[in-house]
């Protein structure tokens, strides 16, 4: 962790996370974070002040980071700000998500699905498709199932998906649902976690041979259903991959630009660049 104090008070800070790949130390994101960075108090006062207090309290963060020769952060949406970042020799890109706000009104959420995933759910249901809990075993089975469907294989371990259910289970702030068939066969599974402010879709997948039932579909219906009674906001852990963002948009949630803010020499940013990785 970072600070930026002022006299004695802690006015900002931002999480650091480092990992090690071929012995050179990056600051880095923990696997299955889809963004963190600068936290700030309440900046008091008019707009000119306000705006002026938080550039500087960005740009002193930013001349500390900079020492730092690889650094990769998804700054949160409520930061737009990276620019005293770019001044300190930061490079940005711009990432999205997905994210229905306002959950207290379930008619209306319903009102913006699109009429092909109203489709979806009601041939899932005419199927005898039904929603129940499931282990965290089968979430990651059915990830994995998703993953080989591209020639890959998740980003993350079992033990480290484990480890966060635990976490979020304990503090009642987690939980793993299955789409199965009457004869209990899972089509998809996926885990939710999330707190008062909002509640993210964070991991999940659909079994290769069952994934054209119409369960993904009503799954996410559902997830948005059970996160309306305990947050906020539904956040779909956006993805730039073009049919996981059609997939979000059909449920009428609204496109949220984030920035990427990363430090890395030109010639290793322009290989990143052709392997995809930006």
């Amino acid at each position: 962790m970072l600070g930026c104090f002022s006299g004695n008070e802690l006015i900002a800070g931002i999480p650091l996370y480092f990992e090690r790949h071929f012995g050179i130390p990056v600051c880095t994101m923990p696997k299955l974070t889809q963004n963190w960075g600068v936290v700030m108090r309440p900046l008091e006062g008019k707009p000119v002040v306000a705006a002026a207090r938080e550039t500087k309290i960005l740009r002193t963060i930013a001349a500390q980071l900079s020492a730092y020769k690889l650094f990769f952060q998804a700054f949160h949406p409520n930061l737009s700000n990276w620019l005293p970042f770019y001044w300190s020799g930061f490079r940005q890109t711009t990432r999205f998500t997905y994210v229905l706000d306002h959950l207290t009104d379930v008619s209306r959420l319903w009102r913006g699905v699109s009429e092909s995933a109203r489709r979806q759910i009601t041939k899932a249901r005419k199927a005898d498709l039904r929603v129940v809990p499931c282990e965290i075993e089968e979430v990651y089975r059915c990830e994995c199932s998703s993953y080989r469907r591209q020639g890959k294989m998740p980003p993350h371990s079992e033990s480290l998906l484990n480890a966060i259910y635990a976490a979020a289970k304990e503090n009642d702030s987690g939980a793993c649902f299955a789409v199965v068939d009457r004869d209990g066969s899972v089509h998809s599974a996926w885990l939710l976690v999330w707190d008062a402010n909002r509640a993210y879709n964070l991991v999940g997948g659909a079994d290769t041979q069952l994934r054209n039932s119409g369960a993904n579909v009503l799954g996410t219906w559902d997830a948005i259903q059970f996160a309306a009674q305990r947050s906020c906001a539904f956040d779909f852990a956006g993805s730039v991959v073009e049919s996981i963002e059609r997939f979000n948009r059909n449920f009428g949630a609204t496109q949220v630009p984030y920035n990427y803010v990363m430090k890395i020499p030109t010639l290793a940013h322009a290989c990143l660049q052709f392997a995809g990785k930006l």
